[in-house]
């Protein structure tokens, strides 16, 4: 069966190749790539003593490590946590009696890939530097002059050149030989337990490891009976961006019968998580999909103040996270139907009625796991932050083990984990028909855009010469230059919108600023003990002796002190809840500054209103099809902070939780430095979100009718050599059509 439908697939694909010169090039490699991944994955299902792989996925830092740790290890850090996205490296973990790992470092070509990458970004940033340094000399004399002169711009880095600077950095701070383990493996089999492979698994995958940044996935076999008849792969996020190591990812992710999808509580499912899935999972005949929403605690935190006890809060705000998914789901779906051309029910991809029904998702807190089970003495100083916070929530709640366990909700996970296990056989079963329904979607996907491509080269070659199409192309490209000026207002709009949103909510935080800034004191009062003394005769009329001698004698008295005190515990969590406040705003704002899919409707529209579609002489598809394409290729950047480590300053300088006299003044100026350290920092990104956006648009904007243009002056090109042999051209064209509708009717016989 999988030979000879891998070999139909196959052949499909190689008769395609053989009409070559009536296609386009990258859809014939495309539907080539198709039929080799099918063969792989179709090989992989048939596998008889095979285990059943399940996917770990999500975006980074949404606690994937963190959740297999809590969920397969009982906390313990097995998994350790990348130093930083740029360093995580996929990993396989299955069951063997002997623990041992297999750690796989890069090839030459991508660790080349890597360097150069890194080389170009440094040499962008220093050239920026020097124009900076040159601008800064400069300016003053100019200004003297009156003559206005422009700061340099500085350049936007994409997430893969930072990546590769960063991981070039950690080579040279280590003096790592690199060349002597490129294109290598190395197996670590020599250990007594898993606690031990996990020690020497750190020299290659923790956070300071000196292998760290050359490694590019890894496989562990531990003694642990939960891992026995499956094998889980942990993803380092599908927005990796290291490309090669994405690919690997891919392939992994391929070969799944089940994933776990994780994503923020707080954001579930957003548009990044969404079109990530749609890159990865469709297709793939991946039919369980478990929905994980993580970081819980986090959710809880930002929304408890609503609710008057935790026994409302919990379930109010796991409601309300529930219907923000399903919302989030549904308009994301929505989005896709109305972009995408697809043949399932209701307009639908299969992916996006797959996620539906993959609803509610189960929210989990990793944290609130590992405070359960772990006792207070093992715990880090970010797990007891944690706990202090959750247990200032309410003021007549304090959190225990089964209190936590009930936060972290992981009995809902294992009671999936363990019917995914029970469905073992089924799930492998199907998988192969699964993914052969899967293949065949994206084959007949694959050939209606062939096909679509033929029929307008067709028309083309039939109804016109190279002299009347390119007058209307011309006509076209004309029409579009001259109504540039409305293309471009569109851009400017949205840039302008952007960056006024953005410098708005930056008055917002400093104006939110000048409260953190005041550490409030408050009278208190106590009591306290002191001593008197008198002396008092020691004298005994029997005893002569001691006529004349005295004794001491002290008395413990109490009274009330007032005082006046400030709460340090009170600064920190004002701190706390403004850093959370603020990063939780500059993402949503900057993720909002430009509404992405209005946006891209008006570019959209500014182009349409230049034609006359109702015309019958125009033909549509001359603009449609190109316009589609170059919008598509539009992004827009987002911003994220940390800024944790301000915090931890005055954390660290006040260990009491209240202070009092000099103190209190001493703790004022620690919390307003603190503060303007914070305003300073989030100024800084927020200036820079705004550069990169405007920039980005600025950058697209001058990109956007060239290559629209481009793309329409190609179809001339095209009819010029087609009609050097027009006859045998066209025949081409006809026995590719042919061939496209005897395939589309099999494969839609056979779904």
């Amino acid at each position: 069966m999988i030979e000879e439908q891998s070999s139909s697939l196959l052949n499909i694909s190689k008769e395609y190749e053989l009409l070559s010169s009536s296609l386009d090039a990258n859809l014939v490699a495309e539907l080539q790539a198709l039929a080799s991944n099918f063969q792989s994955d179709a090989l992989h299902t048939q596998n008889e003593n095979r285990l059943l792989r399940i996917g770990i996925i999500g975006q980074i830092k949404r606690g994937k490590s963190s959740f297999l740790n809590s969920l397969l290890f009982n906390g313990q850090d097995v998994l350790p946590k990348a130093a930083t996205p740029m360093t995580a490296a996929l990993t396989k973990i299955c069951y063997a009696q002997e623990p041992k790992a297999l750690v796989e470092f890069y090839s030459k070509n991508e660790w080349d890939k890597v360097k150069n990458l890194a080389d170009k970004a440094l040499s962008k940033q220093a050239s920026y530097e020097n124009a900076l340094l040159e601008y800064q000399t400069n300016k003053a004399i100019s200004q003297k002059q009156g003559v206005f002169i422009a700061p340099p711009i500085k350049p936007v880095l994409s997430d893969e050149e930072k990546a590769s600077i960063e991981l070039l950095n950690m080579v040279k701070n280590s003096g790592l030989n690199v060349a002597q383990y490129l294109d290598t493996s190395i197996s670590l089999d020599e250990v007594n337990n898993n606690d031990e492979l996990v020690d020497k698994l750190n020299h290659y995958v923790g956070a300071s490891g000196e292998f760290t940044p050359i490694v590019k996935s890894t496989e562990l076999h531990l003694n642990i009976e939960s891992l026995c008849d499956i094998e889980v792969v942990d993803t380092p996020g599908m927005n990796d961006p290291i490309i090669s190591r994405g690919r690997r990812t891919q392939e992994f992710i391929g070969q799944c019968d089940v994933v776990f999808v994780l994503s923020n509580s707080g954001q579930f499912l957003d548009q990044s998580d969404m079109s990530l899935l749609a890159q990865n999972i469709p297709n793939k005949g991946i039919e369980d999909i478990v929905l994980i929403g993580s970081l819980f605690d986090g959710a809880l935190l930002d929304e408890y103040h609503n609710y008057p006890s935790i026994q409302q809060a919990l379930p109010a705000i796991t409601a309300k996270l529930n219907n923000q998914a399903k919302s989030n789901v549904d308009k994301v779906c929505n989005e896709f139907a109305a972009y995408q051309s697809t043949e399932d029910d209701n307009n639908q991809s299969h992916l996006m009625s797959t996620l539906q029904n993959s609803l509610p998702p189960i929210f989990i807190s990793s944290r609130c796991y590992d405070l359960a089970i772990k006792p207070e003495q093992s715990l880090n100083e970010e797990e007891l932050h944690s706990r202090q916070q959750l247990n200032d929530m309410f003021a007549d709640f304090t959190f225990n083990a089964s209190t936590f366990a009930a936060v972290a909700n992981f009995t809902k996970v294992t009671t999936k984990l363990d019917t995914v296990k029970a469905k073992k056989e089924q799930i492998l079963a199907d998988r192969f028909n699964n993914l052969l329904i899967g293949s065949k979607r994206e084959v007949k996907q694959k050939l209606t855009q062939i096909s679509d491509d033929v029929t307008y080269k067709r028309k083309n070659l039939l109804e016109g010469d190279v002299e009347s199409l390119a007058k209307k192309q011309q006509a076209v490209v004309s029409r579009i230059e001259a109504g540039t000026i409305k293309v471009n207002s569109v851009f400017e709009k949205y840039s302008i919108q952007a960056e006024k949103t953005l410098t708005r909510l930056l008055t917002d935080i400093n104006q939110d600023a000048i409260q953190v800034k005041q550490v409030q004191s408050q009278s208190g009062s106590r009591e306290e003990s002191y001593t008197t003394s008198r002396e008092v005769s020691d004298s005994h009329i029997l005893k002569p002796w001691t006529w004349g001698s005295t004794r001491t004698v002290t008395s413990t008295h109490y009274r009330t002190v007032n005082y006046t005190y400030a709460s340090v515990h009170e600064a920190v969590s004002k701190l706390e809840s403004f850093v959370v406040e603020t990063s939780k705003a500059l993402y949503d704002v900057s993720e909002n500054a430009i509404q992405l899919g209005l946006f891209k409707q008006d570019i959209k529209a500014s182009i349409r209103d230049m034609f006359d579609f109702t015309d019958d002489d125009f033909d549509p598809e001359m603009v449609l099809m190109p316009l589609n394409n170059a919008v598509e290729r539009i992004t827009i950047p987002v911003v994220s902070l940390d800024l944790d480590a301000h915090i931890n300053t005055i954390r660290q300088q006040f260990s009491a939780e209240q202070v009092e006299g000099d103190d209190i003044a001493q703790l004022r100026t620690e919390q307003a430095r603190v503060v303007a350290l914070l305003l300073q920092d989030i100024s800084a990104e927020l200036k820079q979100c705004i550069n990169q956006i405007v920039a980005k648009l600025a950058k697209e904007q001058s990109n956007f009718v060239p290559s629209l243009t481009k793309d329409l002056v190609a179809s001339v090109e095209q009819l010029k050599q087609d009609l050097t042999h027009k006859e045998e051209v066209l025949k081409g064209y006809d026995d590719v059509l042919q061939k496209v509708d005897t395939d589309l009717a099999t494969l839609g016989a056979n779904l």
